[in-house]
């Protein structure tokens, strides 16, 4: 497991060390990206547009409840990578493994399921089964957003994997839950009477 984690973190020291000889400005433009800013207010917009879209009432249903199964499986896959998170801390919490990895040059603490790739995947897949171009927008702007963690230090590159795929996963899993729609119904019923849909 230690051979395992050490071999993470020379890739990500490779990567970190590499991007850190870039020019200021692509510096600038990549933390900014990695950062939790930028990208996901144009996810948030994205969404937001998305929920709006649509020249029939039937079409603007059909996107909303697409959102809304987005935003159920993007605070599940949250949950879940952050459960794992500490799963991951509370298994690796032993001194000795803490004195060793403190020797370890870049270390740049234990690794933890990305929750950016968790929670974007998860909108982009349920987004891709109700229109596959705003679904493939979102995911490239997730896998943007992961990457430029992964090349900045944020993360190492396994806890993005291991995000897309919990995200994706409980995307296109929730996406075909059809027991989900009276409840989503009835939320955008509530966002109706309140000028929100």
């Amino acid at each position: 497991m230690i051979k395992v984690l050490h071999y993470y973190v020379k890739i990500l020291c490779f990567l970190h060390t590499n991007f850190q000889e870039l020019p200021d400005r692509a510096n600038l433009v990549l933390e900014s990206l990695a950062g939790g800013y930028v990208v996901p207010t144009g996810l948030a917009l994205a969404i937001l547009i998305y929920w709006f879209e649509g020249p029939t009432a039937a079409d603007r249903l059909a996107n909303q409840r697409v959102v809304l199964r987005g935003l159920v499986a993007a605070l599940a896959a949250w949950g879940i990578a952050a459960l794992s998170g500490l799963a991951w801390r509370q298994g690796l919490a032993d001194p000795e493994l803490a004195q060793a990895f403190s020797d370890w040059m870049c270390w740049q603490g234990l690794p933890s399921t990305s929750m950016a790739a968790a929670v974007g995947f998860a909108l982009g897949a349920t987004l891709w089964r109700g229109d596959w171009r705003w679904g493939l927008g979102i995911s490239l702007a997730t896998g943007l957003w992961a990457g430029t963690q992964v090349c900045c230090g944020y993360h190492y590159a396994m806890d993005v994997v291991v995000g897309t795929v919990l995200g994706a996963g409980l995307g296109w899993l929730l996406g075909l839950a059809d027991w989900l729609d009276r409840p989503l119904d009835a939320l955008i019923r509530l966002a109706r009477r309140l000028t929100l849909a």
